[in-house]
């Protein structure tokens, strides 16, 4: 089995210095928990474990962060990699280092693709994955989602790419289509005829050759002899040949105009990127927008709207007011970004639409034209010479912009003297080929020699595009149905896996939502006639409801999505159990938090995990229930080197440490604030009767009175006295710990080290009898049946066990 034994990361993202992360304690490979606020550089690990598995980072990929930005911006992309050090017979190390010559090929080394062969699938999760899944607005993502954690990711990939193929290739079909169509259409018009073939050409050919005495072909491919002996006589006769060349010319100018004015659009553009700019700041925080978006809706749903739904902090003050005005202030700047956006897309058509018009009609070498339009030619040069540039900067990021500036350029000007000078244009071919056609001969010779160049070249368009499209329509079809079979087996692939791992679903899902046990079931449901998109159907009081965001909250979809995502862990990572969760209870109520912790305990013993948390409650929780764990504390952050980390001890091991040092009010304030959380779930797990009080300030004694009489009463036994009572006596013998609860957060009356010692080492006495290791959860109290149990949660520790008892 592949261990993880250390992860070192250097220049990455936000990290400078090295940033190991070790796996071994004790001399037993283990887990790791990692706490720090936000922006102390957590999620660097994620991205570069993303970044050692694909090369990539999808999440900062979709919002535009290029491969270059991967490295920390101090190094130039040098010396910045990723390391694993491994516990395994024959892999013992993997190395991903960022190669500045190749950005798409990092140097890698060690045993790399041994390690990928057993690191197959995903095995890191991060709040904003569980984010995406629950946004019901988005079932494409939520698919994606889904084919990511179920193995599927690379065929979804193909799927995506075939996708853009068949959109690519159907637009293709629809231009060559058009040419056909338009080609058919000219054809149909120098004919009269409606049918388009080869026999049908030849005798229009034929019938113009007789007319002018020329020889007749039999085939097409003869067509250039007849077309080479009307030129013959047309070069012969020069006002013929003159009105040939203004007719080809006037069947160019038809293409040529009309033409837009861009000045308008221009000036535009230059004004609203002049209104960002001059925010650039706020620009940086556009990202920010959905969230808030986000944020309002669910803000608006909660019972306590004064908690964050991202960090779960207490907000002072009005939450929702709040976020609802962050928002308001980005919109006008998100609508001008829309805005500026469109209006670079629009000119972008604009220009290049302006530069195939140009093409056609500077293409024309006749010199009695050339002549006759040298100004317009000139100012067709000039445009050609800047408009290439023009193109290429409304087709730049926002970000990558710092400065517009192209209303005042030529091309703009000349494109608005040419448009002036249309009518004028237009007005002087047109007299030349009316002055020209007066001789009825010299016109039908011209108009014969116009007519068999155009058929000749439309029917060779008209054969190519025919061609071209059934070929590329054969191609299509079978893309098609390619994609059909691809979609089918996904979805199929989905529905197995699903299926399989169901069960792991439900029981996953239901350990984090027991205490809601009218919702159960969680099944996904692939909607009928969609080639990406997925619903999730729940069980509510025994019905069926699709979508299941009808009846749950955020929080619980969250604990959909975390069940699909350890379940598909525990099928695919059977080689290397291993997983990453980044921030994954943010959306969970801190009663569900421990749930957590409960589930990794009793279904993923036998996996590593690296757990990352900015909230110090659950790291707390975490801490307590897994102290074999390796704990780090990243307090804080800088550009220079990178985040500050220590390793860190839990509340116990605090004490412990504390009463080693003859610190003993240090250790006495925090045993009270351990005794005061541990008092809280012990209460809350007994459903002990406690007094109400407005201000919501209980003492320890408050606490724990209430505590001791609800375990005695319900351990009661006639003629018998519970080990628990007799330890809960000998915790309260003598004055020290009454003393204790009145006094311990008042620095003036101090406790001796023995004193705290005595005490903490009575409670981990009791601890011991009511903290079952193996499911990391207390005790709590359950009526199932009419039968009253106190018992932990995998049932382990049943404190109506008669083993408990002694007789009296």
């Amino acid at each position: 089995m592949l261990k993880v034994k250390k992860i070192t990361i250097e220049n990455f993202r936000g990290l400078r210095l090295p940033v190991s992360i070790d796996f071994v304690k004790g001399g037993r490979t283990t887990s790791a928990l990692i706490y720090g606020r936000n922006g102390t550089g957590k999620s660097s690990i994620v991205d570069a474990w993303e970044w050692l598995h694909k090369f990539n980072i999808e999440t900062l990929r979709r919002e535009g962060i290029l491969l270059t930005d991967f490295p920390h911006k101090a190094t130039d992309g040098n010396n910045s990699y990723i390391s694993v050090e491994f516990q395994h017979p024959t892999i013992n190390s993997a190395t991903a280092k960022f190669n500045p010559k190749k950005l798409t090929t990092p140097t890698t080394s060690g045993e790399y693709n041994e390690f990928k062969a057993l690191s197959t699938y995903p095995n890191y999760l991060r709040y904003t994955d569980l984010n995406e899944f629950i946004c019901n607005k988005r079932k494409a993502e939520r698919y994606e989602y889904i084919a990511k954690y179920f193995g599927l990711e690379k065929f979804s990939l193909l799927q995506d790419n075939l996708q853009a193929t068949l959109n690519k290739q159907t637009t293709n079909l629809q231009s060559l289509q058009s040419t056909f169509d338009t080609s058919r259409d000219i054809i149909n018009a120098i004919t009269g005829q409606t049918e388009v073939d080869e026999a049908t050409i030849v005798r229009y050919i034929n019938t113009i050759a007789s007319n002018h005495k020329i020889a007749s072909i039999t085939l097409f491919k003869e067509a250039e002899t007849v077309k080479e002996g009307l030129q013959e006589i047309v070069q012969k006769n020069p006002v013929t040949k003159e009105l040939t060349e203004w007719k080809a010319f006037q069947a160019k100018q038809n293409q040529f105009y009309p033409l837009s004015t861009a000045r308008v659009n221009c000036l535009d553009l230059e004004t609203l990127f002049t209104d960002l700019k001059q925010n650039e700041e706020s620009i940086k925080q556009l990202i920010l927008s959905a969230l808030y978006e986000q944020s309002i809706e669910v803000i608006s749903k909660l019972d306590d709207k004064s908690k964050c739904p991202v960090c779960d902090e207490t907000f002072e003050g009005d939450l929702l007011k709040h976020v609802t005005e962050k928002h308001n202030s980005l919109s006008t700047l998100t609508k001008k970004k829309t805005e500026f956006e469109n209006k670079k897309s629009i000119l972008e058509k604009q220009f290049e639409g302006i530069s195939k018009k140009i093409a056609v009609i500077e293409s024309e070498t006749s010199s009695v034209v050339l002549d006759a339009f040298h100004t317009l030619f000139e100012d067709i040069a000039k445009i050609n010479s800047t408009l290439p540039t023009l193109i290429s900067t409304v087709k730049k990021q926002l970000k990558d912009l710092t400065a517009i500036s192209i209303s005042s350029d030529t091309a703009i000007s000349k494109i608005d003297e040419i448009i002036s000078g249309e009518e004028a244009s237009k007005k002087l071919v047109a007299d030349k080929i009316a002055g020209l056609s007066k001789d009825e001969a010299t016109k039908t010779l011209a108009q014969d020699y116009t007519n068999i160049s155009n058929l000749i070249d439309h029917f060779k368009s008209y054969s190519i595009s025919k061609e071209k499209v059934a070929y590329l329509k054969g191609i299509s079809d079978n893309l098609q149905t390619f994609f059909n079979i691809l979609t089918s087996y996904i979805q199929t692939e989905i529905n197995n896996t699903f299926s399989a791992i169901s069960s792991d679903v439900v029981e996953y899902f239901n350990v984090l939502e027991n205490s809601n046990p009218d919702i159960k079931n969680p099944a996904l449901k692939l909607i009928t006639g969609k080639d990406k998109a997925v619903e999730l159907e729940i069980e509510f009081a025994s019905e069926k409801i699709t979508p299941a965001f009808k009846f749950l909250s955020e929080s619980q979809v969250n604990s959909f999505g975390l069940a699909i995502f350890l379940a598909a862990v525990k099928r695919f990572n059977y080689e290397f159990k291993f997983f990453i969760l980044d921030d994954v209870v943010n959306s969970f109520d801190s009663f569900k938090r421990p749930r957590v912790a409960q589930l990794i305990a009793s279904k993923f013993s036998d996996f590593q995990v690296l757990m990352i948390t900015h909230d110090q409650i659950f790291f707390d929780t975490v801490s307590r229930k897994f102290p074999e764990w390796q704990r780090y504390k990243f307090t804080s952050w800088d550009y220079a080197t990178g985040p500050k980390f220590k390793l860190s001890k839990n509340y116990l091991e605090d004490i412990q440490a504390y009463l080693e040092d003859d610190n003993a009010i240090t250790a006495g304030q925090t045993l009270g604030r351990y005794l005061e959380w541990t008092f809280g779930i012990l209460n809350e797990n007994m459903k002990t009767p406690i007094a109400y009080k407005v201000e919501n300030v209980y003492t320890l004694s408050e606490f724990y009175d209430p505590l001791v009489k609800r375990f005695k009463d319900k351990l009661k036994l006639a003629n018998n006295r519970h080990k628990l009572s007799v330890l809960f006596d000998e915790f309260e013998s003598g004055t020290i710990f009454r003393n204790y609860c009145v006094h311990w957060k008042n620095e003036a009356i101090t406790f001796s080290t023995d004193e705290i010692t005595t005490i903490f080492n009575k409670w981990l006495e009791i601890e011991q009898m009511i903290f079952c290791t193996s499911c990391k959860s207390y005790v709590h109290y359950d009526k199932p049946d009419s039968i009253e149990y106190i018992r932990c949660n995998c049932g382990a520790i049943n404190l109506k066990d008669a083993a408990h008892y002694t007789p009296v």
